[in-house]
């Protein structure tokens, strides 16, 4: 069989800890029947309670482990870190005093790249002999440093210390080991001094703010004009441009930099689309041989147990051209549908997925999936909730309690009775749902001690 990209597999990203031990075990199974020879676990969510069952499986499907850091969640956890050296807002308050998925910190806060790199040390002291490969990539979301100092500065250049201080640390400290980070949205720009990332074995390109029912290099996206300062963050990016156009004008220009170094993170499975099916086949299929044209190295795949079977066909069309299966790039009628949906130019009804989806529950999921945003009353959430945890074995029923329970309280559509116990008051408050479920103590299952909390929640929650 010809492999035409060294790289080929799944990143479940932030979600093991929302699978059972059997659950995880199914899901890296089958990665070699997919010929599947890669995957990104996440050190700061699920790796210490299933690092056992992940390094047995992986060993025995013959998949590569790259084991990722949240590197600012990660590295202070390991040093005498103070919120000081924490980004901070425009009018001088800080976005988080904590460490968690979206805590991005200050470049010139004293002491906060020296720890990091301390930091850094300390975790690579600790890497079990099994892993070889490290990734370390920025926190989450857009709270990147906004001092006076720090707002002067592209948002690249904002990040970019942390990066050298990793990549230093790593090659005095352990340079057995394959290192890489990730290009991520508001930093996909090569920062000035790109020494760092040369340094590296592999760069990962992550298309999180992509739409996937359009191929990279499309100009039909037009839905996505004006997204480009949101999504590239510095202001450069003309209105008038699509995210597919541009995406693929970076991809070309960091491979260009760093040739045979650039793979793919493609967000198929996207935590935030419930287990929903984006029709979005032909558009990868499209990709891929684009990525093959560019010799790319490879593509990882969002992708988990909780929800993955509305996504298995589209898996296996992707493994089949990933090694050279010549496939119909075509896109189907259903595809075509779903374009003029995601540009406004169709409502849900008007998609008529009853014709295309024949599993009752997974047409359901898409009928409450489409309601979320206009339909969040308290009894939605109640029903949603409640046919997600009643098909459990098959969607991600905490995902999509977390979710909508976070969209209703910022829109001030939820309010609850009677005090809160502190683990329900706490959950209400994480910014995200894998913070909360990893802080959760060892002894204890995490999806029992998160659902208890979510019945605790829905009891309380008034109409």
């Amino acid at each position: 069989m010809n492999d035409i990209f060294p790289i080929r597999g799944f990143n479940p990203c932030e979600s093991l800890l929302r699978h059972t031990p059997e659950q995880l075990r199914t899901f890296l199974r089958r990665m070699k029947t997919l010929n599947f020879n890669s995957i990104i676990i996440h050190y700061d969510y699920g790796w210490n309670r299933y690092k056992d069952i992940i390094l047995e499986e992986c060993r025995n499907a013959g998949v590569e482990i790259t084991l990722m850091t949240f590197g600012p969640r990660t590295f202070y956890r390991y040093t005498d870190w103070k919120k000081e050296f924490f980004a901070r807002r425009e009018d001088g308050t800080f976005f988080t005093d904590k460490l968690e998925c979206e805590t991005f910190p200050c470049r010139f806060a004293p002491g906060a790249v020296e720890a990091y790199a301390a930091g850094c040390a300390a975790w690579l002291a600790e890497l079990p002999p099994e892993i070889t490969r490290i990734h370390m990539r920025a926190a989450d979301g857009r709270d990147y440093c906004c001092c006076p100092k720090c707002r002067q500065l592209p948002v690249v250049e904002r990040w970019n210390p942390f990066i050298e201080a990793f990549v230093s640390t790593v090659k005095s400290r352990r340079p057995d080991l394959k290192i890489e980070t990730d290009v991520y949205t508001m930093r996909y720009n090569i920062p000035a001094d790109s020494s760092a990332f040369a340094a590296m074995d592999r760069i990962m390109f992550d298309t999180f703010p992509r739409f996937p029912a359009f191929p990279l290099g499309s100009s039909e996206d037009t839905c996505t004009r004006g997204h480009m300062r949101r999504a590239y963050g510095d202001g450069k990016e003309s209105d008038d441009q699509t995210v597919c156009t541009v995406m693929l004008q970076k991809i070309k220009e960091w491979n260009a930099a760093f040739p045979g170094k650039v793979y793919i993170h493609e967000n198929v499975m996207k935590q935030g689309f419930a287990g929903n099916f984006q029709f979005g086949t032909s558009s990868y299929l499209q990709d891929i041989k684009t990525f093959q044209e560019l010799e790319i190295m490879g593509v990882l795949f969002e992708a988990f147990e909780p929800g993955y079977g509305a996504f298995s066909g589209l898996f296996e069309t992707l493994s089949q051209a990933m090694t050279g299966k010549e496939t119909d790039t075509t896109p189907s009628e259903i595809e075509l549908r779903f374009r003029e949906y995601c540009s406004g130019r169709i409502s849900f009804d008007e998609l008529h997925l009853e014709k295309y989806i024949k599993d009752p529950v997974l047409l359901e999921n898409q009928k409450f999936f489409a309601r979320r945003l206009t339909d969040l009353s308290p009894a939605f959430y109640r029903d949603y909730v409640a046919f997600a945890f009643e098909n459990r074995d098959r969607l991600d029923y905490l995902a999509i309690a977390f979710h909508n329970l976070r969209y209703g309280i910022q829109q001030d559509k939820f309010t609850f009775t009677a005090p809160l116990s502190p683990e329900a008051e706490k959950l209400c408050r994480s910014r995200k749902l894998w913070d909360f479920m990893e802080d959760i103590s060892a002894d204890q299952d995490p999806r029992a001690v998160t659902w208890e909390c979510f019945k605790e929640l829905l009891a309380k929650l008034c109409d």
